[in-house]
């Protein structure tokens, strides 16, 4: 945004976005040509705030002669709030204003906390962000001398140079107060990390994909082998649409390492899909996913689509498959195809149920309807809930 003495830019760094405010310093030529100006950059500050990860950006400002900024923020602890900064002073926190903030009824923001750290991937030098937050008497436990295993919910969704931002969710919170510890992993092919997290060849675009799925991995046997936050048991993991295929490639990788796992539409069936150039928006996602109808891709495609790759007599977590009759992104028959395919193939004595719930009236995103919204979202919950044994645990009240 530009104003009569400042500048303000919107970026990432670090894996978060940022906001940058430089001030002008303005030099006018002589008054006989007013309109030679040159315009130099004085100072440039980075904005900065108290919290280890959050979410940034500009806000809508209509006044040109001003100091005054406004942006919205918000973090995994902190409701959506519009926040007004001086321009003039960019690091005088106290100078900073909070225009309007989300109300979130009874929630206690010093009950819960939230932190930013990274995992290594299996290649030894790429490190991927994870956020993380808690309740803080849930954590106390796990860093008491006994250092108790907790649930753990991570999520993920790794395509089109997507981000998943740290940002706030009031539908998270029951999860939270029911003691689980809920996790996003940034992983390769999101946006996060600029346009070589996305891109080939160290990215996980085209022919180098398969770094999403590795990094999920990795960063699920870091919280059980390494940090030991929780156990395979205790962890559930989620994902939606190419989030899916997230969680799909992810089960069928490493098993053994999940308790829970819900695929939200999932698209599972990729080989198939891509393939099939009647399908809407088919060929435009040879974008993302490469054209299988040439070699290369098709091998490559072939070796992590879910739906190709479940192993036979291999101990499955417990599954929720959800899909919508009317989704023109993923077709119906993609988790249907799927729930089959891993009833059939998973050892049936060991491994969780597979459930599949189709929505005959939606599409790919659900109820519009926001009540249908939370009906549905409770159903996942509830499944979650009931797999990690926690179906009847209250939830924790703010004091």
């Amino acid at each position: 945004d530009a104003f009569k003495d400042y500048l303000v830019a919107a970026g990432r760094f670090g894996g978060i976005p940022r906001v940058w405010v430089m001030t002008l310093n303005t030099d006018s030529g002589s008054e006989a040509d007013s309109s030679d100006t040159n315009m130099e950059i004085e100072t440039c500050t980075q904005l900065t705030f108290d919290e280890d990860a959050y979410d940034v950006g500009v806000s809508v400002n209509y006044n040109y002669d001003t100091d005054r900024l406004v942006l919205y923020y918000d973090s995994m602890t902190t409701p959506l709030q519009s926040l007004e900064v001086s321009m003039s002073e960019p690091d005088n926190k106290e100078a900073r204003n909070v225009l309007k903030a989300k109300n979130v009824p009874g929630y206690i923001k010093a009950d819960y906390d939230c932190e930013r750290i990274t995992v290594t991937s299996r290649d030894g030098k790429t490190e991927i962000p994870v956020s993380i937050v808690y309740r803080r008497d849930v954590m106390e436990k796990h860093l008491s001398a006994g250092g108790e295993t907790l649930p753990v919910h991570l999520i993920g969704y790794g395509s089109y140079g997507a981000s998943s931002e740290a940002d706030f969710s009031a539908t998270r919170l029951t999860l939270l107060n029911r003691g689980i510890v809920h996790a996003v992993a940034h992983v390769r092919g999101g946006g996060e990390m600029g346009r070589q997290w996305y891109e080939e060849p160290n990215g996980a675009k085209y022919l180098c994909k398969e770094n999403t799925f590795n990094d999920f991995v990795d960063v699920a046997k870091w919280l059980t082998e390494d940090k030991k936050l929780t156990t395979p048991k205790q962890l559930s993991i989620e994902g939606r649409s190419a989030g899916g295929l997230l969680i799909g490639a992810s089960i069928n990788q490493a098993p053994e390492q999940f308790g829970v796992a819900i695929l939200g539409v999932p698209f599972v069936d990729v080989a198939c899909t891509m393939v099939d150039s009647s399908i809407p928006l088919t060929t435009g996602e040879w974008e993302e996913w490469g054209n299988p109808n040439e070699e290369k891709y098709f091998e490559y495609i072939l070796g992590y689509s879910p739906m190709n790759n479940v192993k036979e007599g291999a101990k499955y977590p417990s599954c929720l498959l959800t899909g919508g009759l009317h989704d023109p992104r993923v077709q119906f028959w993609e988790p249907a195809k799927m729930t089959a395919e891993l009833r059939y193939k998973h050892d049936k004595d060991t491994s969780g149920p597979v459930c599949l719930k189709m929505d005959m009236t939606a599409g790919h995103f659900s109820a519009s309807d926001r009540y249908k919204y939370l009906k549905e979202l409770s159903f996942d919950y509830a499944f979650l809930l009931d797999q990690l044994g926690l179906a009847d645990v209250e939830p924790s009240a703010s004091k």
